[in-house]
């Protein structure tokens, strides 16, 4: 590792990585950034939020040039081995070099977006450097709420352009982002007497992220479970009823029990529904078993048949090209805790114009079903640019130096770029990282020569623009 730190980006990067920086435990990582930027020199800001700017003057020549944005995180997800004792509050990362990569020592890496900041301060000390003013933006609470780039004031920025580094796939240029918001729905358990039913389960679906999987023929669990439903014509009354996890994953299995059906009528539904997703990736199983147990009210089982009925999950629209996904929607979950029925359905959209309209939609359906229910979690979308200067000049500049062109996207699912385009609405942005794999996770490593080259490319480019 000392090898490595004689590169200046490494440097940075180990010096991150000794300072614990979860999520929501900023504090020490921003000090030292600001602390950084005074022996630096730079003009340098931190809010009460704990987001950093550092910012250097540009060079003899740029005087008059865009003004540049460079941004990150300086958050990291805290996961760890099952057996690891790290204590993510106060041990240090412990790096380890595995050939090209560089990963870390029974837990995440945190080079999901460490390295994105150890490029910006790189960027900054760099005696050479040769380019437009320089600001180095640095948020935090990225990985749970983007509270820091949702809260950033809109008066603290100067830069033109943006440049984020917090993409994971080398020759990859993101140029927009979905925004999105959350329903929660609430309502509560009453049961009647015990009686005798059946337990039906849904198992086998792929799941996935709700956002970057959502066009991928994977399916949705409690669907099945309401085609099942929708199969029927007997008077039901459901009970147990649990599918799925998370408001950002694809529910991939379902349980629940079904009063008032016969097995002849249900094994005729399971058939149907067998044959109406035969071709959804996965291998589904539905089973069938005698059960017994307390019924919801039928006022609680009618809301639910419902609800997962007439709440849409799956592709809204498309974007003009008919291969990027414009909107989606996410039924997400629907599950026992606490007493209650809880819910969450998941929205995103490129376009916010598009994601107002499939709100009101779904707010509708609720209203209409006298579900009780809030809106929360909202984040903004990053809205492609048309009229784009730096975008061009990016996808230049990479054929030029690589040979070969940029593979650019929109992707459908959330970046930091949503929030401070809305709070910058004339800022011109792009995002490129280098290559990281299994972020989030123990497992997370970065190329080292992918950091070099993506480091050596954001020189060029700071030098391009003029």
């Amino acid at each position: 590792m000392e090898k490595l730190q004689e590169q200046r980006v490494f440097y940075y990067f180990s010096k991150l990585m000794e300072i614990p920086r979860p999520s929501g435990h900023e504090k020490e990582v921003s000090d030292f950034l600001i602390e950084t930027g005074k022996n630096l020199n730079l003009e340098t800001y931190q809010d009460e939020n704990l987001n950093v700017v550092l910012k250097r003057k540009a060079s003899k020549g740029y005087e008059n040039a865009p003004k540049v944005i460079i941004q990150g995180h300086m958050d990291m997800v805290a996961s760890k081995t099952e057996d690891s004792k790290h204590d993510f509050l106060k041990d240090p990362i412990i790096p380890v070099i595995d050939g090209e990569y560089l990963t870390a020592k029974d837990t995440t890496l945190g080079a999901d977006n460490g390295i994105a900041v150890a490029m910006g301060l790189a960027l900054l000390e760099d005696k050479n450097y040769e380019g437009p003013q320089l600001e180095l933006l640095v948020t935090t609470e990225e990985e749970t709420s983007m509270a820091g780039a949702i809260n950033l004031a809109d008066d603290v920025l100067e830069g033109d352009y943006l440049l984020n580094l917090d993409s994971e796939e080398e020759g990859i240029l993101t140029v927009g982002s979905a925004g999105g918001l959350t329903f929660f729905v609430e309502e509560k358990i009453e049961l009647e007497e015990e009686k005798e039913g059946y337990e039906i389960k849904v198992s086998g679906l792929l799941g996935g992220h709700s956002g970057m999987d959502i066009n991928d023929n994977r399916g949705n669990a409690i669907k099945v479970v309401s085609f099942i439903l929708g199969s029927l014509k007997s008077d039901l009354s459901l009970g147990e009823f649990n599918s799925g996890s998370l408001d950002n994953v694809i529910p991939s299995s379902a349980s629940f029990k079904i009063y008032g059906s016969n097995i002849d009528e249900l094994e005729k539904a399971k058939e149907k529904a067998l044959d109406e997703f035969k071709n959804l990736k996965g291998d589904l199983k539905i089973e069938i078993n005698e059960a017994s147990g307390k019924s919801y009210s039928k006022d609680l089982s009618d809301k639910i048949i419902n609800m997962i009925e007439k709440t849409p999950s799956g592709i809204n629209t498309m974007m003009d090209d008919n291969t990027t996904v414009e909107s989606s929607d996410n039924l997400a979950f629907v599950k026992e805790e606490d007493g209650l029925i809880k819910s969450e359905i998941s929205l995103r959209s490129s376009d916010n114009d598009v994601l107002d309209k499939l709100k009101n939609k779904v707010k509708t359906i609720l209203e209409n079903l006298g579900i009780n229910f809030k809106i929360d979690s909202l984040y903004p979308g990053w809205e492609y640019k048309e009229d784009s200067k730096l975008r061009p000049l990016a996808q230049k500049l990479y054929k030029k130096l690589e040979g070969k062109e940029f593979e650019t996207i929109v992707i459908h699912a959330g970046l930091e770029c949503g929030a401070l385009y809305e709070k910058y609405p004339n800022l011109d942005i792009i995002s490129i990282g280098p290559n990281i794999k299994g972020a989030h996770s123990p497992k997370e490593n970065v190329e080292i020569e992918s950091v070099q080259r993506v480091y050596e490319y954001v020189k060029e480019l700071l030098k391009e623009i003029k």
